[in-house]
């Protein structure tokens, strides 16, 4: 149950982070205890897998990464919570969970930032994305880094969505956060919050009529099973902060910390590539095998929508000051490719 799932071999983007061999070898040999709330084949854990494989290189095995999966030792907010208080080590959780605390971390998931994958991770890596979670130190935990869940979509039951009004009263699953609550209210659907690990059965059973959800969870949690009607609206993406317990990451040399740091950075770019190749594989396999219908925006229900939010837009970004610096470096990313 405790044994690493799998070691992938990855290739390095060079961030640059010199580690003493010296270091490593007097170093008392550590192993930590990685957990999540998702399944496999979920993005947040193929980001354990590669960070635990390029950790496992860099420290000569000297540092092991424990990977429990399937909520094997907590939800979203058990996890969270067990990192800040040291009853786990580390875990990959969405953003979003954290919003309470670190107010910046919205700034990630404003809807209709960030246009794609390989922008998010250029994105991702600059130190206007790392200012973001700064604040996290207070709360007992640092992060490491920033991965990427999946842009999220929107899944129906059986209802075609193909101009605004088609969202207007639809019961909609989403994360219990208040950015999320504000964009869908916007939008004109009705939002209900609900824990993850609830949805299958409410769709199943049609006490929700959606859900905004990423492609990867559509297999993973089976709701492939029950809702056949996907939207491609791409509103917002799914970051996952790489969470770390202070005290544990303190107790560590500074030859091991800069492994963890160094293994955290150079895993981002392979994981949102695999991430994007893996969705566009899941997307045909779901149409031709399960009888899913992927559907594109029209350009006007896109400009409406982009309407529709754009209050909110302007309410969250005055909510920290590390946010307008995150906007205008993703804007200048943009202006770049």
């Amino acid at each position: 149950m405790i044994a690493l799932s799998r070691m992938i071999a990855i290739a390095g983007i060079g961030i640059g982070v010199s580690i003493g061999a010296v270091g490593i070898a007097q170093a008392q040999e550590v192993t930590l205890r990685l957990a999540l709330s998702s399944s496999k084949p979920h993005p947040f854990n193929t980001a354990a897998d590669l960070f635990a494989a390029k950790v496992d290189e860099l420290s000569e095995g000297s540092i092991l990464i424990d990977i429990f999966p399937d909520r094997q030792l907590g939800d979203v907010k058990e996890l969270t919570e067990g990192v800040r208080f040291g009853t786990v080590d580390m875990t990959i959780n969405s953003s979003s969970a954290m919003a309470d605390q670190i107010p910046a971390i919205e700034a990630l998931q404003l809807p209709f930032l960030i246009d794609s994958y390989a922008q998010f991770a250029d994105a991702a890596t600059t130190p206007e994305a790392q200012a973001l979670y700064a604040d996290l130190e207070s709360s007992g935990a640092i992060a490491l880094t920033i991965y990427e869940g999946g842009m999220r979509h929107f899944l129906t039951v059986d209802k075609k969505i193909e101009v605004m009004e088609d969202f207007s009263g639809l019961k909609t699953r989403v994360a219990p956060v208040r950015l999320h609550l504000d964009i869908w209210n916007a939008v004109g659907v009705n939002p209900t919050p609900m824990a993850y690990g609830e949805v299958y059965t409410a769709l199943e059973t049609q006490t929700i009529d959606a859900v905004e959800t990423n492609i990867s969870s559509i297999e993973a949690e089976k709701y492939n099973e029950v809702a056949k009607e996907v939207l491609l609206t791409g509103h917002y993406m799914w970051p996952g902060l790489l969470m770390m317990n202070k005290a544990k990451y303190d107790s560590l040399t500074p030859e091991q910390q800069e492994i963890l740091q160094q293994a955290a950075l150079e895993t981002v770019k392979p994981q949102i590539e695999a991430l994007q190749q893996f969705d566009e594989d899941l997307m045909v396999k779901l149409e031709q095998e399960d009888g899913l219908s992927f559907a594109t925006m029209s350009p006007e229900l896109k400009a409406e929508l982009r309407e529709a939010v754009a209050p909110v837009y302007e309410q969250y970004v005055t909510n920290h000051p590390a946010i307008q610096p995150f906007l205008d470096a993703v804007d200048a990313l943009r202006e770049s490719n």
